[in-house]
């Protein structure tokens, strides 16, 4: 039995994929740093921003890099700012019976402290999650297991008898290697091998819990 599932959230809870890669786009442009769009927004999902600035800005001094950083959650806020819309319809009325059932609930995510806070309490995310723990939490980010294992730590539960819900690879492989129950969801009906079970709707964890 399913005791608790630790969520990635962009992509998964929230819709903000196109509004981060658009943040990095501006933030390393504006430092010189050469980018496209369609790569940050293709290969950045559920990544720590630590990593995301080694991939595209190695060159970087550490001045810069925090630059870049600071850039990218100006641009974020000011992207979003003017619409609060960011959870896709199903998330909360999800997440209200899975607690219901007893299913506690966590959120592993890539996005930095620094967005994170902002982006719980614009949603209300952070009045339902029991646990939230961000890549700045963790020695690696995805795709190494840290910030699932961590979140099954702080649920206090086996990851065995926990669930893993993510949009991208980088979720269902941690996932898989640390024995959780994988789903991975994509709206637009994609399916991902690895996974145990693929979905295009949050509401479809409900027949596996």
């Amino acid at each position: 039995m399913i005791e608790g599932i630790v969520f990635d959230m962009d992509g998964t809870l929230i819709d903000t994929a196109s509004v981060l890669a658009k943040a990095w786009e501006q933030a390393f442009i504006s430092e010189g740093v050469g980018v496209e769009y369609e790569d940050l927004y293709k290969n950045t999902r559920g990544v720590s921003s630590r990593d995301i600035i080694h991939r595209y800005g190695q060159s970087l001094s550490d001045e810069d890099a925090i630059k870049i950083k600071e850039k990218r959650r100006n641009n974020f806020l000011h992207l979003v700012e003017t619409d609060k819309t960011l959870l896709y319809p199903e998330t909360l009325n999800v997440i209200r019976k899975l607690k219901d059932k007893g299913i506690r609930t966590a959120i592993g995510t890539g996005m930095s402290r620094d967005l994170l806070e902002n982006v719980l309490k614009m949603t209300g995310l952070n009045d339902l999650i029991d646990i939230v723990v961000s890549s700045d939490d963790v020695k690696e980010g995805k795709p190494a297991p840290d910030v699932f294992i961590e979140a099954f730590n702080r649920l206090g539960i086996d990851p065995h008898k926990g669930m893993v819900v993510g949009d991208s690879v980088n979720d269902i492989l941690p996932g898989k290697k640390i024995g959780s129950f994988t789903v991975f969801i994509s709206r637009s009906g994609e399916k991902l091998d690895i996974a145990d079970e693929s979905i295009s709707n949050l509401g479809e964890l409900l027949n596996f819990v």
